[in-house]
């Protein structure tokens, strides 16, 4: 066994070996699963000699049953009964049967992360069958899914659970799906009982107020308020308990927030209920603290959805990355499916209909059809072939390729824009940080307010009671909930909505610069022209025949690798040209030449190839006013044909710029080709403003102009090459151009590759700010109306809680409103 290969499965070993010492002798394996799966066999078989372990029947009788693979026909049947199961594991969890179950028999299903290798899940199957009341179990490597029946009466689900997470894998039940999901349901739970319990407080309560109890005495109105003392409590620990937990570590860490006024207010009506039910008073408030706490879960829960209904498109994004892979080796050309994580750079991998591509790469052979509108947000299907690229995260519709690995992980493509997306979220805009400064004085300033408030009624001559109420009363409507989801609300929706549409936030900041940008500055190449320079047409001498001129220019060419040369090649290769094979090849710094056939061939520019020869019309090396470049052909020195190479510029351009100039934006065209030919692109598109033969620090200084001049730009180019000139301008705009996303110094990158989605994210940004504006407008009036009428005592504690609670709902509900509008 190869040192680099699973001492069990020959698995290759590329994440790090997992190592056993069995006799002095240091093995080593792929996983945990193959580890003791060897262990197992070792001590079931009684093996004396651990290196003769496949000599055992039992290890024959794994290899039957597929655990382990015994050779190439082998690996091919294993992985052709893993697809089988990966379809077939998904019908078995959506519950179809086919055959009666036990009635006195409940089903689990669970999802377990960390396998590795099919000797993993086998592992986790003898396991769980071990256990007592566990009559039937299957897992399965290709789905992450565990599906058993076991006894209720005899073994718990949790047994089961901490049986497979001591084997070192993290398990989730499959039906409660995301975390998300299993909070809102938990927290669904606490606020039923919550409420239900919060009810009855409430109607006790009012018995109380009324004064059906004033005729008792104090003993016995005591006793009748004990069950109302009994749920209060339940609801104080058991609904508010994490709350009050928050409020107790925000006051320890001098950092308090909205949970410290709302438990500083409960808590204040229950410890003085409390008090007075202790001394026989009927003045009870355990109603006010129920309330509190319970419009408080209810807010939460709300608001909890709304951020789900906004994170939608962004979590199924980052769910775009698969945890398995078909990988083709030497051993298994038909392909088996491995975990994800031993993918490399190198390795050949498989993905056919329905599947998701895991890593960056170029097809080696096969046709698919691909749906990439999760990276570019462009929903037509793209085609690929061999030799065209493959981006994770994109989705197979139909047909199967075969890839090469060119990057994993992080630095794919879907990896780098998952970084990028999730630092983005974390940022925060300097208005939001000023804002959440305001926070951190804002809850300290309304808890000397409330209890001014509460000091100034008792020295008014109000009774102590309406004094603390009062109180309670400021120091709910106070709450700054709506003005703490303000802005992170529309943030999130804006950083999904523009995901939605392909273009990815770098900074959070881009909403607000964009909204003031009055001049847009475009660079040429590969922002309004396409960049690729490809072979138009060749104009032949007589006696010549451009197949010819392909051949022999393809057979000079084919050593070098600049974008004449690629563009060479591949007019060769969609017209099914042979290059010829020309020798003594020298490269010049004009040209190439070479010899073939006793001639010698030459192609550059019109000096080095035709000399002094006939002149070629109105061309030069670049035809000025033009997108085009010519190159010069000649056979011994004598002329042969003239190589014509263009550009073209973006479909979409013209009528991009006219909108932006319809929006009263000034538009610029720079370019480091030359002045005449950057004026003519911008004659082709509607542009009066164009500037050519600059330099990256002149495309910079021309940027430092325009500013200078009070203008607020926006600079639209690759993101790398014009780096210096972003890095001056108010909003970068990068063209994704396939390059290294983590290059880009950019604030928004456009993942299209199509300028014209600034169409998309100037409304859009818009559409934020006004969102956000709105949001700040409504927490604050709120506030500046709420806790004037609070002080004078027109609100009793539970308005004022319903009326904390409509406020972060009228937050909440215009944020959805720009969700539901796109």
């Amino acid at each position: 066994m190869s040192e680099t290969t699973c001492h069990l499965c020959g698995l290759s070993l590329r994440r790090g070996a997992v190592s056993h010492s069995v006799d002095d002798r240091q093995l080593r394996f792929c996983c945990q699963g193959c580890r003791m799966v060897h262990s197992m066999l070792l001590e079931s078989a009684g093996v004396d000699d651990p290196a003769h372990f496949k000599e055992t029947d039992l290890y024959r009788q794994c290899v039957a049953a597929g655990v382990i693979p015994a050779g190439e026909d082998d690996l091919r049947r294993i992985q052709e009964r893993e697809e089988q199961e990966a379809h077939a594991a998904a019908a078995s969890i959506e519950g179809v049967k086919a055959t009666p179950e036990p009635s006195d028999t409940l089903a689990l299903d669970l999802i377990v992360d960390g396998m590795w290798c099919a000797a993993c899940a086998w592992v986790i199957e003898k396991t769980v069958i071990r256990l007592g009341g566990v009559q039937e179990v299957a897992c399965h490597f290709s789905t992450d899914r565990l599906r058993c029946r076991y006894r209720p009466d005899r073994v718990a689900p949790d047994q089961i659970q901490r049986s497979i997470t001591r084997l070192g894998y993290d398990i989730r039940e499959s039906d409660a799906g995301t975390t998300g999901q299993r909070t809102l349901r938990k927290e669904l739970i606490r606020l039923t009982i919550t409420g239900l319990l919060s009810a009855n407080v409430m109607m006790l309560s009012w018995a109380l107020y009324a004064g059906f109890f004033t005729s008792l005495s104090s003993d016995a109105v005591s006793k009748i308020s004990l069950p109302i003392v009994a749920m209060a409590v339940v609801v104080l620990v058991y609904g508010g308990g994490n709350m009050l937990r928050k409020a107790w570590f925000g006051l320890i860490h001098r950092a308090p927030g909205m949970e410290t006024l709302v438990g500083m207010a409960a808590g204040c009506a229950f410890l003085f209920s409390l008090y007075n039910w202790l001394t026989g008073s009927i003045h009870l408030y355990f109603d006010t603290a129920c309330m509190l706490i319970t419009l408080v879960l209810l807010g939460k829960l709300l608001e909890q959805q709304a951020k789900n209904r906004v994170r939608r498109d962004l979590d199924s994004f980052f769910a775009l990355q698969p945890t398995k892979v078909r990988l083709i080796t030497e051993t298994s050309p038909a392909g088996r499916y491995v975990a994800v994580g031993h993918l490399a750079a190198g390795d050949r991998f498989a993905v056919a209909s329905d599947e998701i591509v895991p890593a960056d790469g170029r097809v080696e052979s096969g046709t698919a059809t691909l749906d990439e509108s999760s990276l570019t947000g462009e929903p037509r299907p793209v085609r690929v072939k061999t030799g065209d690229p493959l981006k994770s995260g994109t989705r197979v519709i139909d047909g199967r390729v075969t890839a090469r690995v060119e990057k994993v992980g992080g630095e794919t493509v879907l990896g780098q824009m998952i970084a990028i997306m999730t630092r983005s979220l974390e940022q925060k805009s300097t208005f939001e940080g000023r804002t959440d400064r305001l926070l951190r004085w804002f809850v300290p300033l309304i808890t000397a307010l409330s209890g001014a408030t509460g000091l100034f009624c008792i020295m008014a001559g109000l009774p102590f009671n309406q004094a603390v109420v009062r109180a309670v009363t400021v120091m709910v409507i106070s709450c700054p909930c709506a003005l703490g989801v303000a802005i992170p609300m529309a943030r999130l929706a804006g950083i999904s909505l523009a995901a939605r549409r392909g273009i990815l936030v770098r900074e959070i900041e881009s909403f607000e610069r964009a909204e003031s940008i009055d001049s847009v500055v475009f660079d040429k190449t590969g922002t309004l022209t396409h960049g690729r320079w490809r072979l138009s047409h060749i104009e032949c001498q007589a006696g010549y025949h451009p197949q010819t001129i392909a051949a022999w220019a393809a057979g000079l060419e084919q050593s070098s690798d600049h974008e004449i040369a690629r563009a060479i090649d591949a007019y060769a290769r969609v017209h099914a040209i042979t290059p010829a094979e020309a020798t003594d090849i020298i490269v010049h710094a004009d040209g190439v030449q070479g010899r073939l056939d006793n001639r010698t061939l030459r192609i550059g520019n019109r000096g080095f190839a035709w000399g002094n020869g006939p002149p070629a019309g109105d061309a030069g090396d670049k035809t000025e006013g033009t997108l085009t470049s010519r190159v010069f052909f000649s056979v011994d020195n004598h002329p042969a044909a003239i190589l014509i190479f263009g550009d073209t510029i973006r479909s979409t351009a013209a009528s991009m710029v006219d909108t932006l100039e319809q929006a009263s934006l000034d538009i610029h065209l720079v370019s480091g080709d030359g002045d005449a030919a950057t004026r003519e692109v911008a004659r082709a598109i509607g542009l009066s403003q164009a500037s050519g033969g600059l330099l990256p620090p002149d495309k910079a200084d021309y940027i430092d102009s325009l500013t200078d001049r009070g203008r607020r730009v926006a600079m639209v180019g690759d993101g790398i090459n014009d780096a210096a000139a972003m890095a001056r301008s108010h909003l970068a705009v990068a063209v994704h151009s396939g390059q290294g996303l983590a290059r880009e110094a950019a604030h928004i990158t456009l993942m299209r590759g199509d300028p014209a989605q600034l169409l998309d994210f100037f409304p859009l940004s818009r559409q934020v700010n006004r969102n956000v504006a709105q949001n700040l407008w409504c927490a604050w009036i709120y506030n500046l109306i709420a806790i004037p009428v609070a002080m004078i005592g027109l609100l009793t504690p539970l308005v004022a809680a319903t009326a904390m609670l409509l406020s972060s709902l009228t937050v909440i509900g215009n944020t959805l409103r720009l969700v539901r509008r796109d």
